[in-house]
């Protein structure tokens, strides 16, 4: 593993204050973590029937917030899966959560424990609901209904029937009869208390997507795939009413409109059809008469803001407001009774989530990274934020990733607006760096950073698109300087051992590798030799040595001091074509002792190289490279007695090699897709654990240690509720941080794993 490393910086928030009020990161915790950042990408928010508590469901679970302070209170997490949906019984005292790998869950609000998990239940298609009167709860599974007694804690029946796969389920106000609609174009009715099948409305020209109650409970709507809306009459299981035939609403209208898409409110009273060109209108849902209509076509064009449809339409509890959410960026407001359009007094920001407080009088607006912002709906003003921060990583494909300092102090992120922050590791306490000028709004996950060896500067920038570095001090949070002077966006950047210089390079246009001084932030000299791009620097350990690698084929040697190139190292030093001699160099790193350095190519093969005379360093056996991987080596890294080198690629293999014979000691390989990290813990035990590409089918989201010398498999880290993204090791190799599509680092304590392991066996016999 290579010494200089940066952190892809990618975590996704706006607004975050130095301090917690409480200690969040210990909350449920898995097995072996000591901390977690972040609190999972928010899927749903809910407020509690009586206004007490604000619910966010994430990736890791269901956080409650004080609605007095909007504090946390708990995080409600159950083997550690994601939460996609939560709704609330009618008294506010049981929460039902549904995870993304289909099981429900519900959770005693007041008491903050788990009542009771189904397994077989869908959530995320089918829906969670409570009768009227708060007693039953009932959830679908395929074809089956099942529903729990919540008063006794025990099973109450299985509705057995549907002959197509079940898509909505739906309690009548009186809570005596439940409707379900399914593919098979039928909705069934059933008797709550027998669980007897009633009776079987049938006519649908399309599968079901929707079925719901009016208030009164004597007609029930049905919505279908093609968007036709039937009105039933309950008592006769006649159609009353053809709000829209196959998505075409012809009554009560001077034109034929096309429905594209619909939305009940809370209490069922009205249904909202969403046209093309975001007109909404507002049906009774007793009568089927038009209420009102909301015309979005000419406010949308003079705002310039025409250019997305309207997905959904949310009501507030009261039925005062209506929000419009257009394409899950920006929301439009109604007056309901007025059919006024309102407007926010600033801009929301990426809204990916709202809900309404349950006196309707405050909106919460779920931002995309973790914020959550609220506002008053009468006036617009925003009142308040609050964090729930994400943490997104879409850098996955970056291999270098060290985000600690090197003391072991800080720990390094960002977000997807390009701000960066340091987490303390004393103090459990975030601090954003000041005075972040990035403007990243169109490639906000671009954010790159590296903490200098003293653990005194942060150096940041862009990767693909500023051609600037700022650094920091790390104490203070402070911005020092910006250092100006690439003409093509920065690729990498690297610190002396000393962290007096640092190295740093374009990622494309530019063949040059620039010096600059710490202290002043002045330009110290321009590196030029290479044809083709830079693909790696890398220091000697006592910073007297540069070695670059490039597209050219060639790896450079320079005096760090003075600029000038001391050797030109090729694979074939006998010929003149550089080219043709010798594949594109990919990462270059010294051995301890500044003698040797490693380079590792596109083809795979790894070469060996005398420092002091530039040439070719040979094994015991006369090998001069060591070849095993079948694709480009993306990061080699010495044990400390330097006697052995493990090696990564792009062919999802690690392996470990001996330098004295050139030979290979064990190879992991058989992981498909799977991108390794390599650390040689202080006592040489060769950790490999690794993260599969998440678009494999077959993607772990669990962790493993593997002893190198061996392939046995030492430990199994379960706690991520989606794979792992990035991966990378402390300073000292004892803690291991995982960064995880669920959009939450977890941080994990290795020295049982070392421990564990005899000291007496780690060195490999010669």
């Amino acid at each position: 593993m290579k010494k200089v490393q940066y952190l892809i910086l990618v975590f996704s928030m706006v607004y975050l204050p130095s301090s917690f009020a409480q200690d969040y990161t210990q909350w449920e915790l898995p097995e072996d973590a000591i901390a977690r950042l972040g609190k999972g990408r928010i899927n749903a928010m809910k407020y509690s029937p009586d206004g007490t508590v604000f619910a966010v469901a994430t990736t890791v679970g269901v956080w409650l917030y004080d609605t007095e302070t909007y504090q946390e209170t708990a995080l409600l997490a159950h083997n550690n899966m994601g939460v996609m949906n939560i709704v609330f019984n009618p008294e506010g005292s049981i929460l039902s959560s549904g995870e993304h790998t289909e099981g429900i869950t519900l959770w005693d609000v007041t008491e903050q424990k788990l009542l009771n998990t189904f397994q077989e239940a869908s959530a995320m298609y089918r829906g969670m609901y409570f009768s009227s009167d708060g007693q039953t709860f009932a959830h679908a599974s395929h074809k089956e209904i099942y529903l729990y007694d919540i008063v006794t804690g025990e099973d109450k029946h299985i509705l057995k029937g549907d002959q197509g796969f079940i898509t909505s389920i739906t309690f009548s106000p009186d809570g005596q009869t439940l409707a379900s609609g399914s593919k098979d174009k039928t909705i069934y009715l059933w008797d709550v208390d027998t669980g007897v099948h009633k009776q079987t409305l049938e006519g649908h020209p399309d599968e079901l997507t929707r079925v719901s109650f009016s208030p009164d409970g004597n007609t029930l709507i049905s919505v279908c795939k093609n968007m036709t809306i039937y009105y039933w009459d309950i008592s006769t299981g006649e159609i009353k009413k053809t709000l829209a035939d196959k998505g075409l609403i012809t009554d009560q209208l001077e034109k034929p409109e096309t429905v594209e898409g619909i939305s009940f409110s809370p209490d069922a009273n009205i249904l909202a059809t969403i046209r093309f060109n975001n007109t909404i209108r507002l049906w009774d849902t007793t009568t089927g008469t038009l209420i009102q209509t909301f015309p979005s076509q000419e406010t949308d064009k003079q705002e310039k803001d025409y250019s997305k449809n309207i997905n959904s339409v949310l009501f507030s509890p009261d039925n005062r407001t209506a929000i419009g959410l257009v394409g899950r960026r920006k929301i439009r407001i109604w007056d309901v009774g007025t059919g006024e359009r309102k407007s926010l007094s600033e801009y929301p920001g990426f809204v990916m989530n709202v809900s309404f407080s349950s006196d309707g009088k405050t909106l919460a607006t779920g931002l995309y990274g973790g914020i959550i912002r609220l506002w008053d709906v009468d006036t617009g003003k925003h009142k308040k934020t609050i964090s729930n921060l994400s943490v997104t990583n879409y850098g996955m494909y970056d291999f270098d990733f060290k985000p600690f300092s090197p003391n072991g102090k800080k720990f390094v992120f960002g977000n997807t607006i390009g701000t960066v922050y340091l987490w303390d590791i004393d103090t459990k306490q975030e601090q954003p760096l000041s005075g972040m000028d990035y403007n990243s709004k169109e490639y906000p996950y671009n954010t790159r950073a590296i903490i200098s060896p003293d653990s005194q500067t942060l150096a940041s920038w862009q990767k693909k698109t500023d051609m600037n570095i700022r650094l920091w001090n790390i104490v203070s949070g402070k911005h020092k300087r910006t250092l100006r002077g690439h003409k093509a966006p920065v690729k990498t950047v690297v610190f002396s051992p000393d962290s007096s210089i640092m190295a740093s390079w374009s990622a494309e246009g530019e063949t040059t590798i620039r010096l600059w001084d710490i202290d002043t932030g002045r330009h110290k000299r321009t590196l030029k030799g290479h044809t083709k791009m830079v693909e790696d620097v890398s220091f000697s350990p006592d910073g007297k040595t540069l070695a670059s690698g490039g597209l050219d084929g060639t790896i450079r040697i320079w005096n760090s001091k003075t600029g000038k190139q001391k050797h030109t190292l090729l694979e074939n030093s006998s010929g003149n074509d550089l080219a043709a001699q010798s594949p594109s160099v990919t990462v270059v790193m010294f051995n301890a002792d500044g003698n040797v350095l490693a380079s590792g190519h596109k083809n795979g093969s790894i070469r060996l190289w005398n420092i002091d005379t530039g040439e070719p360093r040979q094994t015991l056996r006369a090998r001069q490279t060591l070849k095993g991987h079948a694709d480009t080596v993306s990061s080699i890294s010495f044990a400390p007695d330097g006697k052995t080198l493990a090696s990564t690629s792009k062919d999802a293999t690690a392996r470990l090699w001996d330098l004295n014979t050139g030979e290979q000691i064990y190879t992991l390989t058989g992981f498909e897709r799977t991108t390794w990290r390599v650390f040689f813990c202080s006592n040489g035990l060769p950790l490999a654990t690794g993260f599969q590409n998440p678009y494999n089918p077959d993607h772990d989201k669990n962790i493993r240690l593997w002893d190198l010398r061996t392939g046995q498999l030492k430990k199994t880290l379960m706690g991520h509720s989606y794979w792992a993204v990035n991966l990378g090791f402390s300073g000292d190799g004892n803690i291991l941080t995982s960064m995880s599509f669920d959009d939450t680092v977890l941080l994990w304590d290795l020295t049982p794993v070392i421990n564990a392991v005899n000291t007496s066996e780690l060195t490999v016999g010669r």
